[in-house]
C-alpha cells in the first residue's frame, strides 16, 4: 500500500519519465510540474506536466485491504484516478519545436504503459508507493473539443495544443487502526467439517498438517503433506516464500504415496509462501505437484511475560524474534485484538521496535505477526478445550 505522498509520487515519477523523453529529442529540454496560468515566456524548451483532477476508482472503493485475514477488520485504502494534461512549450512561440517536444513526451509515455515498483522507488524514495499491490497504469484519455477549451478556459491561460493522460490506481492508506480478534478457541463439538478426497493421476497435495493442529510451523518441526501420487525414487520439497529468490529444497524424512513429512529448515523466513514437491523416477518424466499455501511462525525469543509502561502514553516496546525479520516484511505486534505496525524493515533482523499506547492498563494476550503469520498464543490446539499460554502477555502499566 502507500502513504499521503503517493500522489507527489506518481506526478514526480511522470515527469520524470517525460524529462527522459524530451532530452532524447532536443537538448536543454527538460519537464516542469506548474499551473498553466504560471508558465511565462521562456528561453529554454520544457513541457508541463500538469495534475488536473483527481477522482476516486468506484469499483476498488469498498476492497478490503490485502494485508487483512479472514475474521478481521481494516479500513479500504483510498483508489485514485489522477488526470493529467501534457503541453509542450517551445522558445519564441515556436510551434514546430513544440511539437517536437510533444512526439519526444508521448514516445516516453507509450514506452511506459505502467509505473513500475523500480520506477516508483527509484524517482519517489520518499514514498512507499513502490509496495503498493495495484499497478499503475498509463492511459491515454481522449477529450473532445468542448472539454479542451473548457478546461483552457478554468486555466486563464492561452490554449497550447495538449494531451491527456490517466494514471490508476493510486491507493493512500488509511489511518484508521482495524481490528484482530484473538482466535476462536472451540467450534462445535469436533470442529471439523465434512472431508472430500479425490483420485488423480498427478502428484497432488490436499492438506499441510504442522503438528499440535497448529496453522503453521516452526523451524524445526515436522509437518505432513498429505495427497495422492506422491512416491518416487526422488521426492524434494520445495519451499518457496516472496522474500526468497528462489525456493529452498528440502530433503523429507519420510515419503509414500500418500504422505510426506518433512522438517521446517532453520533458513526458512516467516510468514506464508507456499510448498510443493519434486518428484523423479528413472526412465520417466520429472513431476512437480501443485502448490500449497504454507506457513511458517515466528517465535518471539525476548522474556515473557513482559511489561511495558504505556497507559499515560506511547512508550517503546522491543521484541526479539526467530527466524529473523528479511527487509521488506510486514511486522505487526497484537495486543490483545488491537494491531501495533512496527516500522518499514529496511534490513534483516531479530529485533524489532514498537510504540505502544496509549492503552488502558491491564495484560493482554501478545502475538508478532510476520507477513500474516502468528507466533504462538495457543500451545497445544488440539486439546479440549485449547487455553491460551499465558506467558504470551504483555502487562501494561
Amino acid at each position: 500500500m502507500s502513504d499521503a505522498r503517493a500522489i507527489e509520487a506518481v506526478t514526480e515519477t511522470l515527469r520524470g519519465i517525460v524529462d527522459a523523453g524530451v532530452k532524447r529529442v532536443t537538448a536543454g529540454a527538460r519537464a516542469i510540474a506548474m499551473p498553466p496560468n504560471q508558465i511565462t515566456a521562456s528561453q529554454e524548451p520544457q513541457v508541463n506536466v500538469f495534475l488536473y483532477q483527481a477522482q476516486m476508482d468506484g469499483q476498488l472503493r469498498n476492497t478490503d485491504p490485502v494485508n487483512v485475514a479472514p475474521g478481521e477488520t481494516g479500513q479500504p485504502a483510498l483508489p485514485l484516478i489522477l488526470h493529467y494534461l501534457i503541453t509542450p512549450y517551445a522558445p519564441n512561440a515556436d510551434d514546430i519545436q513544440a511539437h517536437r517536444l510533444l512526439g519526444g513526451a508521448l514516445q516516453a509515455l507509450h514506452s511506459h504503459p505502467l509505473l513500475s515498483a523500480t520506477d516508483l522507488a527509484d524517482a519517489a524514495p520518499f514514498s512507499d508507493i513502490a509496495h503498493q499491490v495495484e499497478s499503475v497504469r498509463i492511459c491515454w484519455q481522449p477529450l473532445d473539443d468542448k472539454d479542451i477549451y473548457s478546461l483552457w478556459s478554468i486555466f486563464q491561460a492561452p490554449y497550447r495544443i495538449s494531451t491527456a493522460f490517466e494514471l490508476r490506481v493510486v491507493l493512500i492508506d488509511s489511518t484508521v487502526t482495524g481490528s484482530a480478534p484473538l482466535p476462536v478457541l472451540t467450534r462445535g463439538s469436533t470442529g471439523r467439517g465434512p472431508v472430500v478426497t479425490a483420485s488423480v493421476s498427478y502428484p497432488e497435495i490436499t492438506s499441510v498438517v504442522p503438528p499440535l493442529g497448529q496453522p503453521t510451523a516452526l523451524p524445526g518441526e515436522q509437518v505432513s503433506l498429505l495427497g495422492a501420487g506422491l512416491s518416487a525414487s526422488a521426492v524434494t520439497v520445495l519451499l518457496s516464500h516472496p522474500a526468497l529468490a528462489e525456493p529452498l529444497s528440502v530433503t523429507p524424512d519420510s515419503a509414500t504415496g500418500s504422505e510426506v513429512r518433512f522438517t521446517v529448515p532453520a533458513g526458512a523466513p516467516a510468514g506464508f509462501g507456499t510448498v510443493s514437491l519434486a518428484l523423479s523416477t528413472p526412465g520417466t518424466s520429472d513431476l512437480l505437484s501443485n502448490d500449497v499455501p504454507f506457513g511458517v511462525s515466528p517465535k518471539i525469543t525476548s522474556a515473557l511475560p513482559a511489561t511495558v509502561a504505556a497507559s499515560l502514553g506511547p512508550a517503546a516496546f522491543t521484541v526479539t524474534c526467530d527466524p529473523n525479520v528479511r527487509a521488506g516484511q510486514n511486522a505487526v505486534l497484537l495486543l490483545g485484538g488491537s494491531p501495533v505496525t512496527a516500522p518499514p524493515v529496511t534490513a534483516d533482523t531479530t529485533s524489532l521496535t514498537f510504540t505502544v499506547g496509549p492503552v488502558p492498563a491491564t495484560t493482554y494476550p501478545m502475538r508478532l505477526r510476520i507477513d500474516g503469520a502468528d507466533s504462538r498464543l495457543i500451545a497445544d490446539r488440539t486439546a479440549i478445550p485449547p487455553v491460551f499460554d499465558a506467558k504470551q502477555s504483555v502487562k501494561v502499566t
